[in-house]
């Protein structure tokens, strides 16, 4: 049996229902991402959630504490190459990726970029200037998985609303997952934004006019960005009416600042591009 808790003075006169919804969410999420790491799906199905769930059995007034269990139901069946796979084991992987990322976010705030060193029995290093950082690989394909959600249940943080949140076995005096009152930003990576501007060959498939933001297209290798798909938006207080039209066209050139996010796991990507301008 484990316990599930959030505490803040917007909860002392009852749980306000859209701040439980989203704790809960996110924090099934995380678990979920722990399970995703052991099957290898990419996200949860029907069949998988027959196998596994969390079960709350007891909701406390005064802050939203819930006890609830891991089940697990099947696994020999579904996973047969993690036949011992259980509630315990499925905890202490989500407790080592909650510390992996609180190691590896917090490195990247302070400039320090960490590097992977992956053997062949399953276990990896990370490796921060001079310390070395001995976790399963499985707990850094988890902690990737989870990230979104911790940044999520770190956001709920304000110290005039919510001020933790915690996850452990019940009766275990010091929580295994705790976002404290300063632990806002614990899960951010910092961005920068290039200083060069870049010429960029698209497609742009998705446009919001009121917002000025949208989706582009990088269908070749040899352009600024990586192939792929890309957020844009705007810069500064330009006419979209060009950005509408270019919707029409299979393909059109863009200039663009990228913003870089400083990648956790490996290399920087690409978070999201600026354009200053489109060619006519």
């Amino acid at each position: 049996m484990h316990e599930f808790k959030i505490d803040g003075s917007a909860l002392r006169e009852g749980v306000p229902i859209h701040i439980a919804v989203t704790a809960l969410d996110n924090f099934q999420g995380v678990v979920d991402k722990s399970y995703l790491g052991f099957s290898g799906a990419k996200r949860m199905s029907a069949k998988d959630r027959d196998v596994f769930s969390l079960l709350a059995t007891n909701f406390e007034r005064g802050s939203l504490l819930t006890q609830f269990e891991i089940i697990l139901s099947g696994v020999q069946l579904t996973l047969p190459l993690v036949s011992s796979l259980g509630p315990q084991n499925l905890w202490d992987f989500t407790k080592d990726s909650f510390g992996f990322l609180k190691l590896v976010c917090g490195a990247v705030q302070k400039g320090e970029k960490p590097s992977y060193a992956f053997n062949n029995d399953g276990d990896a290093t990370v490796i921060i200037g001079d310390t070395h950082h001995h976790y399963h690989a499985q707990v850094i394909q988890i902690g990737k998985l989870a990230l979104p959600n911790y940044q999520s249940l770190a956001g709920m943080i304000d110290p005039k609303k919510l001020d933790h949140i915690s996850a452990n076995p019940v009766n275990q005096e010091a929580p295994d997952i705790y976002i404290g009152p300063n632990d806002r930003r614990m899960f951010d990576v910092p961005r920068r934004i290039e200083k060069d501007t870049v010429e960029l060959s698209c497609e742009i498939y998705d446009f919001n006019k009121y917002k000025n933001v949208g989706k582009l297209s990088v269908a070749s290798s040899s352009q600024p960005v990586p192939e792929g798909e890309y957020s844009f938006e705007i810069f500064g207080n330009q006419d979209n009416v060009d950005y509408i039209y270019s919707m029409l066209k299979p393909q059109v050139e863009l200039h663009c600042l990228i913003e870089m996010e400083s990648n956790p796991f490996g290399e920087d990507e690409v978070f999201k591009l600026h354009v200053t301008g489109v060619n006519p």
